[in-house]
């Protein structure tokens, strides 16, 4: 101040540079709490919506598990039944008997089939949907709500499939062995399959839930966050558009 030539006691020198350090220092402290708090509120989001994910993840991993069982079962069953439709009828088979036994083993063998492939189908393309969908949280909630849907149908073809391939081994018996053997055998082979069908009823009406009645990971209060869209599709890639 001294080298510019004003006095260091008068106003005139002293008011541009107090009114300077009073206005730019609290703007520049407004600018930098609001950015804080925007960051705050956006990792708070962020935040909420990853623990809804950790949720649903929790059925993706039940769902694929029971894909991955249903399918491994299935493929033992198909693997039998294949084995058995291969293996030429002795001559002299009463028709009736020779058709219902080839026409039970191909049904078991559809069927599990069917289960085999849809179950894997569901587990890579369920999985990929819930991990690369474009939608985010929605994407994770259509994959595991179509992975519940197809579980029932899956199930009910796996267990067709069995009672299919316990029925064609009764009339096995009938058609390979003498009628006194195979009356023998028959006996526990219909009791057990009797025994599976009561089973497979106590079990489901136990412990399976209807869709109405189950609880899902969706949370409903939290869907408003779900329309945030991916930050590099949103906001990065349209400016390397505009530049190239």
């Amino acid at each position: 101040l001294k080298s510019g030539g004003l006095n260091p006691g008068s106003r005139g020198a002293l008011f541009p540079l107090s009114r300077f350090c009073k206005t730019r220092r609290p703007r520049a402290a407004r600018t930098a709490s609001r950015a804080m708090l925007q960051l705050y509120k956006n990792e708070a989001i962020t935040k909420v919506a990853r623990e809804q994910i950790e949720i649903r993840q929790l059925e993706l991993d039940w769902y694929t598990a029971n894909y991955d069982t249903m399918g491994a079962q299935a493929a033992m069953f198909a693997g039998f039944a294949f084995e058995a439709i291969t293996q030429p009828v002795p001559d002299g088979t009463v028709l009736w008997m020779e058709i219902t036994y080839v026409l039970l083993t191909c049904v078991t063998l559809g069927f599990e089939l069917c289960v085999c492939m849809s179950s894997t189908f569901c587990c890579i393309f369920g999985k990929g949907l819930a991990l690369r969908g474009p939608h985010g949280a929605k994407s994770v909630h259509v994959a595991v709500d179509n992975l519940q849907a197809e579980q029932r149908l899956v199930f009910t073809q796996f267990v067709c499939g069995i009672l299919a391939y316990l029925a064609s081994h009764v009339l096995e018996m009938w058609i390979y062995f003498r009628p006194r053997i195979a009356f023998t055998v028959s006996i526990p082979l219909v009791v057990f399959g009797v025994l599976i069908c009561y089973y497979i009823w106590y079990i489901v009406e136990a412990l399976a839930l209807d869709d109405s009645r189950a609880i899902t990971g969706q949370i409903t209060a939290w869907s408003p966050y779900e329309r945030i869209d991916d930050l590099d599709d949103a906001v990065f890639r349209p400016i390397e558009a505009k530049r190239t």
